[in-house]
């Protein structure tokens, strides 16, 4: 693997390698994420960030909010997936933004980056609601990720009200667990309809929520709208995907 680049910041040791065409970002060794342009869907966690998008037709996601870029990879499939008007993607560390603008290619005028702490950014926030906000803010500890925000009444309340009647909601989770002990907050805050998305080579589990039902045939026939090649529909196929059951 490649160095292409690295920086010290104070306690946080940044990387960007390649592996082939992958272009990879590590935060104190944690792997943040990965983008190529060659297989823009590739089996990694952030699929499962962007994919669910299908759930609603193509030209109904209008307005997108991402809590954490990374290095932008969920940025640059959301391109694939869908005709959005513009995206608002809020970022605590600058290192991360200038990662995403330099290394993957994030340079879509309709994106704006936002060097901010998403969470007071979104308490903050009196603007338009959203048709797709994507949660997936974290940190790490002892080079292990860590949810930055714990999904409460509170965080999940604010997420909900800036969402729009159909939007969807993409929360990122540690573990299937972490997921599990959210629902009934989730419920609570009114998104009863869901989805938990998983990959066998990850332990994360993500969340899909809506206010209204979701429905496993749009998302397939979505997913057969969109350009994105044979492979990509077949790894994107490939997801566990299983209802929440509240």
């Amino acid at each position: 693997m490649t160095l292409l680049w690295e920086h010290q910041s104070s306690d946080t040791h940044y990387s960007v390698r390649q592996s082939g065409a992958s272009v990879r970002l590590y935060s104190n060794r944690v792997f943040h994420s990965q983008w190529n342009p060659d297989r823009p869907f590739a089996g990694g966690v952030w699929d499962c960030l962007s994919l669910p998008v299908l759930y609603r037709p193509i030209d109904a996601i209008r307005r997108v909010l991402l809590l954490g870029v990374g290095g932008g990879a969920v940025i640059r499939q959301l391109q694939c997936l869908c005709d959005f008007a513009e995206l608002t993607a809020v970022e605590i560390d600058e290192q991360h933004l200038e990662v995403a603008r330099r290394w993957f290619g994030v340079e879509d005028e309709r994106v704006d980056l936002l060097h901010a702490d998403a969470i007071e950014w979104l308490a903050n926030h009196d603007g338009e609601p959203f048709d797709l906000i994507i949660d997936d803010l974290f940190g790490h500890d002892a080079g292990e990720p860590l949810r930055a925000c714990p999904l409460t009444t509170h965080w999940v309340g604010l997420l909900q009200q800036n969402l729009t009647a159909g939007g969807l909601l993409v929360v990122n989770c540690v573990n299937s667990h972490e997921l599990k002990q959210a629902l009934p907050v989730f419920a609570d805050s009114g998104l009863r309809h869901g989805y938990r998305w998983t990959l066998p080579a990850y332990e994360n589990a993500i969340g899909v929520l809506c206010q209204q039902s979701l429905q496993a045939r749009d998302w397939s026939r979505q997913l057969e709208a969109v350009t994105i090649g044979a492979a990509a529909q077949r790894q994107a196929r490939a997801i566990v995907r299983r209802p929440l059951r509240y």
